[in-house]
């Protein structure tokens, strides 16, 4: 056996294999992406992995909780939401990664491209992908705990997708239904953010991306240089030491580990600096299949949306550049008026010139 693990042939014996398995697992699927993960995988963990919201009142107790997604034998694992509201989940089943065209349900994330992208954007702006307390920042949510953005977050989602309508917590004391408590207006609060204006969508991401644009035109010393507008995955991203303060358009210093992006952003550079420029480096860290599906490699289960995964670091770069503000030219002197030259007088009228006399002749 030995001859056959070393040189060219194993290397085409390894290769050969590894194509066909990618292909075996992607029968049936034609979005899947069963190449990055070994064979068996990925599997659905057991519920008694789940990591758990707070419970939503329907007429009852409605759990709300992150799935966790084994990726490997080795303790790789992902976490997960839901997104239909009313299939069950097959615990230890054998799960496979596909694009939202592969969605196998019904409901209005089959229907409907907002929708897709509309529960896009909040996996990627919300809990676990961004932190509680950016969310909790980002919503105006002071006190947030894990549980309720958790909880807040499974609720917009099934809003999106099956027309879900958040009534409050479900308690096991009475009144079971609870609209009052901190707890409850936070996952409310929360909620209503995530529906509301500020998610304007994003489209089906294979992974964090960021982009940096900047006027080409050169600014002026002494002015706010710009715009320079970031576009990101996230809400914030991280900029490279700049040789002035970034500011907003109200002039308000921003802090560059977490740059906001959609947001118009200015260099502020001094009267006296001379002419120069500056690149504008971002980086962002974030999860590579954030917001892919995993459905079910045989029968008909729940699919999750996929809600954190492994990171990746990616850059984008541009440029600034300034001149000195012009000096304003000086104002012309006036001109001086003329000085009259002196002159031979002119002989007034009636006075006959002298005529020059005869030549002196000798006799």
């Amino acid at each position: 056996m030995g001859a056959f693990s070393t040189g060219r042939f194993a290397k085409g014996l390894l290769a050969f294999v590894a194509t066909f398995v990618a292909a075996v697992l992607a029968v049936g699927a034609p979005n899947a992406r069963a190449d990055e993960y070994q064979p068996g995988y990925p599997k659905l963990g057991q519920d008694s992995e789940l990591v758990y919201g707070h419970d939503l009142y329907r007429d009852g107790a409605l759990g709300t909780q992150l799935l966790t997604v084994h990726t490997d034998d080795r303790g790789g694992r992902i976490l997960a939401y839901c997104i239909e509201l009313d299939v069950h989940s097959n615990w230890g089943g054998e799960l496979q990664q596909t694009d939202f065209s592969a969605f196998p349900g019904s409901n209005e994330f089959a229907k409907n491209p907002q929708v897709r992208s509309k529960v896009s954007w909040i996996i990627h702006r919300s809990y676990p992908q961004t932190g509680v307390a950016q969310v909790a920042a980002a919503a105006g949510v002071p006190g947030l705990t894990e549980r309720e953005a958790i909880t807040a977050t499974q609720a917009a989602i099934w809003h999106l997708t099956d027309n879900f309508a958040f009534n409050g917590l479900h308690s096991w004391e009475a009144p079971r239904h609870d609209t009052e408590s901190e707890r409850a207006q936070r996952v409310k609060k929360l909620y209503d953010y995530l529906l509301g204006p500020a998610n304007t969508g994003l489209p089906e991401s294979s992974g964090p991306s960021v982009e940096v644009t900047a006027p080409k035109a050169p600014g002026t010393s002494g002015e706010l240089v710009g715009p320079i507008r970031l576009t990101a995955t996230q809400q914030t991203v991280a900029l490279a030491a700049l040789p002035y303060p970034l500011v907003d358009a109200q002039g308000n210093e921003v802090d560059l580990s977490a740059v906001p992006t959609g947001t118009d952003l200015f260099l502020k550079v001094p009267a006296d600096a001379p002419a120069g420029k500056a690149d504008i480096t971002a980086s962002l860290t974030g999860d590579t299949h954030t917001s892919h599906l995993l459905v079910a490699q045989s029968g008909r289960w729940q699919t999750l949306i996929i809600a954190k995964t492994k990171q990746v670091t990616v850059t984008a770069r541009g440029e600034v550049s300034w001149a000195p503000a012009k000096a304003p030219s000086p104002s012309p002197s006036p001109s001086p008026s003329p000085t009259p030259s002196a002159s031979t007088p002119t002989p007034g009228p009636g006075i006959p010139a002298k005529k020059p006399g005869l030549p002196r002749t000798g006799s």
